[in-house]
Parts: C-alpha cells; structure tokens; sequence
C-alpha cells in the first residue's frame, strides 16, 4: 500500500504509459502488413515466365478479355505482353498470364476442371505467404497456355469469362504430359 506522499517509481509510470503505446503500435503494424500482404498478391503474374506471351494469339485473347468479371474491373496497369489484370476492393485481384510454359504438375494423375468445354488445372500456391489467398489455374488444352490468379471466395466470373475467350481464341491442343 502506498503511503500518502510517496511517489510512484518512474520506471513504474514509464511502463504504465509504454506497454499500452507498445500494444496500439503493434496492433497498427499487424494492420498495416496484412494489408499490404493482401495487397502484394497483385502482380503475381507479371513476371511469369512466358516465352509465348507475344503470340499473335495472346494478343487476341488479352483483347477478348471483358472490362468486367463479376465484380472484378479490369484495371489500366500496362504490364508484359499477354498480361491482364482485374481489381475488386473488397476480393483483391484477379490475374491472367498467357504464353507460360507448361505446367510442371500437368501429369496424367492430374486431377483437372471442365469449364464450358476448356479444361483447366488448378493449383494451389506452394508458399505459405500464398496458401489461403487463392489458387493459380492453367488452360492446360489450348495454345499458348493462360495460367490465372483468382482469389479464394471469389466466385466463378474470372474463370468462365477466360474460359468463354480461350476457346474463342486459342487453338485447341492435346493434353501435354511432359
């Protein structure tokens, strides 16, 4: 018990103010980050490799692409031949890629998707920064191949919409297993 006219320590009050300034600092920097970690999703594609990305081909699909995909808006970022990207504030980004290389887990175990008449292998990030955030998919039965970014809980657009252009405007190919 405190005696009248004692003083606190000022290490005491120190500690009193810093732990509470310490705790709201650290809460603003875990926002922050996720945030920006939710955010340095965009642009997973852009440096992809795409030996085919200046395609006539791709050229005409990136064309083909609507403005819209669900609630996604294609944006005006420029970026490498065969390379779109739509945003949504409250889904994050969806990205398209086209002239990638086959992908490496295409095999003939490949458990792929049907949709509308293209086929389309889905796979989800190998990173733990990624996993959670959403999945990569690749047209994996037209030339050149598209490989997608869509984020989890995103809903169908993105994919039936690349669908819908990739079987207007790719050539149709055989499943390449490697």
């Amino acid at each position: 018990m405190r005696r009248r006219g004692q003083r606190r320590s000022p290490a005491l009050i120190a500690t009193a103010i810093a732990l509470p300034v310490a705790v709201l600092v650290g809460f603003l920097v875990f926002a922050v980050l996720a945030q920006k970690k939710h955010s340095d999703g965009q642009h997973l594609l852009r440096d992809v490799a795409a030996p085919s990305a200046s395609d006539a081909a791709c050229g005409s699909l990136i064309a083909a692409m609507p403005q819209k995909l669900g609630e996604f808006t294609r944006d005006s970022t420029t970026g490498p031949a065969g390379y779109a990207r739509w945003q949504s504030t409250d889904s994050g980004t969806v990205e398209l890629r086209c002239g990638v290389e086959r992908p490496a887990r295409l095999t003939r175990t490949s458990s792929l998707q049907m949709v509308d008449t293209t086929q389309w292998l889905s796979v989800a990030p190998s990173e733990s920064s990624q996993s959670g955030l959403g999945s990569y998919w690749f047209a994996v039965d037209h030339r050149p191949y598209v490989q997608m970014w869509i984020p989890d809980n995103s809903g169908t657009a993105a994919i039936q919409a690349a669908s819908d252009a990739v079987n207007h405007t790719l050539k149709p190919a055989s499943l390449d297993f490697g």
